[in-house]
Parts: structure tokens; C-alpha cells; sequence
């Protein structure tokens, strides 16, 4: 009975320690082993979030870090106007189509837009001081549907990077004024620029260049998805951004918007997807010519009908952001 005791003990011992070998051993096997692929998403979903870096900045230093990162980096700018893949001169009716799918790495929502006139971008009515939700952004808008936004800079020193939102980055446009730009003279953005006739463009444009393309709505943020029918290269930096909560905006060859939110970093709802897999979303699910990524993580969010119908990763509930794509 003894040695039997002793065996059983033995075998738990060695089932510990093995454990406890793979949790210490299996980050360097990753992080410097032959995993190319591997080793891009856990490095840029530890990056992108402001909580968890330490899982990568453990065990690699800022150097291998962006060497990592910037491994088969090519350019992500896309200069231009689109081309004439989008049709808007046909009928457009005013409904909007929900659609949900999901499989064992995120849970996705779809909103198609039949009029894309109705788009338009609503901002934090405390510019610099303090942001608003997506949520209330549509309600001051009487808006019907509603995702966040484009870029912001927050200023939080808060352990859980809550922050105020405030502070936007690149450029605001909303019913043709330009709300904020911290462009330069002939500095380009990236971001979606929606035209009086309801047209999406998407790319690198300098402020000037969104005034004489007639510009309605526009808001900054990256990289750009899918141009003039063509999935576009993301091998470079955008590539490397790992698995999160992801948002993007793209327009059907009919003119119709496509609205995507993404969940991600929960336990039971996935860790989210990729940019590669976000721009496949786009053109499978959402049939896009033109598409583009918005702002993503905790500011993942999709308001439909009076409620926020995704599951937010941020544990506080709906994250304080600078501007919002709204549905009139």
C-alpha cells in the first residue's frame, strides 16, 4: 500500500513539474524559436493593449520587440481616391440589416446600411477636455445605429487606462466642417472620407485633398482594408497588431455601408481576430469594394436601437472616445 502511495506521488510530482516546465519554457520556445507567424500575433496582442505588455517586455527586450513587430514591414499608406467600383446613382431604401456569426476565436456583428447618406460622424461635445460614449454620441444625434470612432490620444495615467477621450488625432469632419485636424501643411491622414452623394473613401489624404473631394464625414484611423475591390497587402506593421477587438467601415459595389465590430480578449467570447482576418470578414461577410479599420480594443463598440449589442471587453462598461460613425 506504502509503495503504491509513493508511486501516486511520484506521478503527481512529475505531472507538476512538467507543468510548471512548459508554463516557464513554452514564452522563450515562442519567442525565439523558428514561429514567425506565431511570434507576431502574441507579441502585437501583448503591444496593443496598455495592461498586458509585460507579457511580451518580460522576456524580450524594446529592441527584438520592434524587430519582431517590423518583420516583413512593408508600407501601409494608400494614396489616392477610389476608383468607380461603387454605384450610388440606384435606389436606396432606409433599412438596416443585422448580422451576427462567431466560431471559437470571436463573436462578430455586421451592420448593413442601405443608405449611405444616412452615415455621418458625431465627436465629444468637450473636445480636448473630455470624450463621450458611443452611445451617448448617438443619442445626441438621434441616431439609430452607432460605432466608435476614429483615433484619440489619451492622456489617462490610470492603471487601467480608462482616460477621458478628449483629445482626437489627424482629422474630424462632420456635415462638411472640419471639427479638428492636427495636420500640417500638406500632411496626409489616413481614414474614411464619406462625399456629399454618400460615396466612402478610403486612404491617405492631406486636409486639403478631403476639401476638394467634397468631403462630408471623415475621421482618422488604419490601415485601409480593402481598395477598389483589392484586399491589400497587410504584411507590414498593421500585421503584426495580434488578436483584439477590432471595428471597420467599408461600402458594398451598390453604395450600401458596412458596419463590423469585432469582440475580443474574453475567456468566453475569444480572443478576437486579426487584422488579415478582419479584412477577410470584410470582403466575405460584408461583400466590400472599399473598407477600412477603425479604432479598436476597448473602444470596440456597436449601438443598435437604443443598446450596445457586442460584448465590450473593457470590464468598466463603454470606453470615453473622441468621435463616433453614426447611422441618422
Amino acid at each position: 500500500m506504502k509503495k503504491k502511495k509513493k508511486k501516486w506521488k511520484l506521478v503527481i510530482a512529475f505531472i507538476v513539474f512538467e507543468l510548471l516546465f512548459t508554463v516557464v519554457t513554452a514564452p522563450f520556445i515562442l519567442l525565439y524559436g523558428p514561429f514567425d507567424t506565431a511570434k507576431r500575433i502574441y507579441v502585437g496582442s501583448a503591444m496593443t493593449t496598455f495592461r498586458h505588455k509585460y507579457l511580451a517586455t518580460a522576456f524580450l527586450s524594446q529592441e527584438k520587440i520592434n524587430e519582431i513587430l517590423n518583420s516583413g514591414s512593408k508600407s501601409d499608406t494608400v494614396k489616392g481616391n477610389n476608383g468607380s467600383t461603387v454605384d450610388i446613382t440606384g435606389t436606396h431604401d432606409n433599412t438596416i440589416d443585422l448580422y451576427k456569426f462567431e466560431n471559437s476565436k470571436y463573436t462578430g456583428y455586421m451592420l448593413v446600411i442601405k443608405n449611405p447618406k444616412r452615415i455621418k460622424i458625431a465627436y465629444t461635445n468637450s473636445l480636448y477636455k473630455k470624450g463621450e460614449t458611443t452611445s451617448q454620441m448617438a443619442i445626441q444625434n438621434n441616431a439609430v445605429a452607432a460605432i466608435n470612432g476614429g483615433a484619440f490620444v489619451d492622456t489617462s495615467s490610470s492603471a487601467n487606462w480608462t482616460g477621458n477621450g478628449g483629445t482626437p488625432s489627424g482629422v474630424i469632419i462632420s456635415d462638411g466642417k472640419v471639427i479638428f485636424s492636427d495636420l500640417k501643411p500638406g500632411e496626409s491622414t489616413t481614414c474614411m472620407a464619406m462625399d456629399a452623394q454618400g460615396k466612402l473613401h478610403v486612404g491617405s489624404f492631406t486636409l486639403q485633398q478631403l476639401k476638394d473631394m467634397g468631403t462630408t464625414q471623415a475621421v482618422s484611423f488604419g490601415p485601409v482594408l480593402i481598395k477598389n475591390g483589392k484586399p491589400l497587402d497587410l504584411t507590414g506593421m498593421s500585421a503584426s497588431w495580434g488578436l483584439a477587438p477590432r471595428t471597420a467601415i467599408g461600402q458594398r459595389a451598390d453604395g450600401s455601408i458596412v458596419m463590423m465590430v469585432v469582440d475580443g480578449r474574453s475567456i468566453v467570447n475569444g480572443l478576437g481576430a486579426s487584422i488579415t482576418e478582419l479584412q477577410s470578414l470584410m470582403l466575405t461577410k460584408g461583400k466590400c469594394v472599399n473598407a477600412i479599420n477603425l479604432d479598436g480594443g476597448k473602444s470596440s463598440t456597436m449601438y443598435l436601437d437604443g443598446k450596445i449589442i457586442n460584448n465590450l471587453s473593457n470590464g468598466l462598461g463603454e470606453r470615453y472616445i473622441a468621435s463616433a460613425v453614426v447611422v441618422k
